[in-house]
């Protein structure tokens, strides 16, 4: 073994760009918008249900943004656990095993916007170890271990999801612990290790149902390469079938609530030819290692024959796309027959979950890279097989490769990181921004509004809005759309501006009525209309 193999076998290269990666999730953590389902996060976890949050504003009554505010700061609600957690689980929700985590979490850490997000940053540190012994168990090889780390920690879309208060790296938690246990169970068939599987698999489905189609891949896994174990496996997957019955019921009984909260995939993905949900998912595989611009070139080319940006990223992107295609290739060739059926019943199940729900719903779940971890995780395996087992055989040309991946990796975050609206709906993001900072630079402003959105009547839009603004001393009158003298409401207030923000068709005609020219539409670069109305 030459020197530059033997350091190669070391764990401090690994180690210094786990640190660093690490160290990263930590940089602008507060600089992107805390967006609406962030919003969401906090208010399941306050257990209080999204159609009931409203109730504690009064309707056309001027309150102070400090009520407002209260509602995200949970520890003010003086609720138990036990109430909060009765709460949740009497609503509907796909992903309610976050929650419980987050209402000990922001009790011993705080309950402002940024300590959800350092929930998350703290989960992504804790997958370090598991991942590592997940890969290290699956090709019996610390180097391989080690390489997959060291991409986890600088992979753009971990990177964004770690700086995220959603249910994402926790369900990416859970699923790597699930399938080291499922090797482990394999290879020692005991009791404690059936049933710490089990044990995370019910949280892995209270985490997110989509965690059902890991489990079928390990069903298919033991039903082709250990029959034996067919009995012990029916037992465990009975068992968190079991404990997940009452969700899955709840599921079926709001069935078309859900549906209807889906439907968006619908709204802002329409599918021209049956390959475009397949292009969409493919081309969000580079995004597990290179995330250089905002935009999307290669699915720009394929899906919409354009391409927008400069030539050195589409470049990029071809080379790490054609990487991960080689890596997937290799894993088969040069892999046992079980390693390489593992990891294709970890990635190609949820591949064909998404392109056939796509194809039937005519939506694009499959451009959602959010609901991919489970692929995020066989493409790191992927990865790190080929590029460990090339490099032990001194392939330098690898080790280039390797090093390219972290450094772009890097360059990656950093374009993550200082973005405000990387991924969110770009022109309602611009527009929430640009709308806090109007209302922040007024000395004493009032808002009226009844919660009209993009995403309907509801509080979570404005609440976000809210949450940008830098400037605490507002009032806010929710207002019904029929609300009558306003005048009245205002007569004995003194108010630098007043805004008429997030209201409905019907609350701006109403409000014409009452003040007439008083009421003007500001020219503001934004998707939702702004309303002063001069009251001195």
């Amino acid at each position: 073994m030459n020197p530059i193999q033997h350091f190669l076998q070391k764990p401090w290269l690994y180690l210094i760009i786990v640190l660093m990666g690490v160290s990263l999730k930590f940089y602008h953590l507060n600089h992107r918008l805390f967006w609406y389902d962030e919003i969401c996060t906090i208010q399941h976890t306050s257990g209080i249900p999204l159609n009931k949050y409203s109730e504690f504003i009064p309707i056309n009554e001027i309150t102070s943004f400090s009520v407002y505010d209260s509602l995200l700061h949970l520890s003010t609600q003086n609720q138990t656990i036990g109430s909060q957690i009765k709460g949740l689980f009497s609503s509907t929700n796909l992903t309610p095993m976050h929650y419980p985590f987050l209402m000990i979490w922001y009790r011993i850490v705080g309950d402002n916007p940024i300590h959800y997000r350092l929930f998350s940053v703290f989960i992504f540190i804790l997958v370090i170890p598991f991942l590592f012994l997940l890969a290290r168990t699956l090709f019996e090889s610390d180097l391989a271990g080690w390489i997959t780390i060291s991409l986890y920690a600088v992979s753009p879309m971990f990177q964004y999801y770690a700086q995220e208060s959603r249910y994402m790296i926790l369900m990416a938690f859970f699923l790597i612990v699930l399938n080291y246990l499922f090797l482990k169970v394999i290879q020692k068939n005991r009791l404690k290790w059936w049933i710490a599987y089990s044990l995370i698999g019910i949280m892995a489905m209270y985490t997110s149902v989509l965690s059902g189609i890991v489990l079928f891949g390990h069903f298919i896994y033991i039903l082709i390469f250990n029959k034996e174990l067919r009995k012990n496996y029916s037992i465990s997957l009975f068992a968190i079938l079991l404990v997940y019955l009452p969700w899955i019921c709840s599921i079926f009984i709001h069935r078309n609530e859900i549906i209807s909260s889906l439907a968006w995939h619908s709204y802002f993905f329409k599918n021209k030819f049956p390959w475009d949900p397949l292009i969409r998912q493919i081309m969000g595989f580079s995004r597990t290692f290179m995330f250089l611009t905002d935009m999307k070139p290669l699915a720009e080319i394929a899906l919409q024959y354009k391409y927008q940006g400069n030539y050195v990223v589409i470049l990029s992107d071809i080379v790490v796309f054609t990487l991960i295609i080689s890596s997937i290739i290799y894993v088969f060739r040069k892999s046992s027959a079980k390693v390489s059926s593992f990891l294709a019943l970890i990635f190609f199940p949820q591949f064909l979950f998404f392109y056939l729900t796509d194809i039937i719903r005519n939506s694009g779940g499959s451009a959602l890279w959010r609901y991919h971890t489970i692929m995020y995780i066989a493409l790191l395996l992927y990865m790190s097989f080929l590029i460990s087992r090339k490099i032990a055989s001194n392939r330098l040309f690898y080790l280039t490769l390797f090093l390219g991946l972290i450094l772009t990796g890097l360059a990656s975050i950093f374009t993550i990181t200082k973005t405000r609206c990387l991924w969110i709906s770009g022109s309602k993001c611009q527009s929430v921004i640009k709308s806090a900072k109007l209302i922040s630079e007024a000395d004493s402003p009032l808002i009226i509004t009844d919660y009209s959105s993009l995403y309907g009547d509801n509080l979570g839009g404005f609440l976000e809005m809210l949450t940008e603004c830098s400037s605490k001393n507002i009032d806010i009158l929710r207002a019904s759309p029929d609300i009558e003298n306003v005048i009245e409401i205002l007569d004995d207030k003194e108010y630098s501006e007043i805004y008429v923000v997030s209201a409905s068709d019907e609350l701006v005609r109403n409000l014409k009525l009452q003040f007439g020219e008083r009421m003007d539409l500001l020219e503001v670069e934004i998707i939702t209309q702004i309303w002063q109305i001069n009251f001195k």
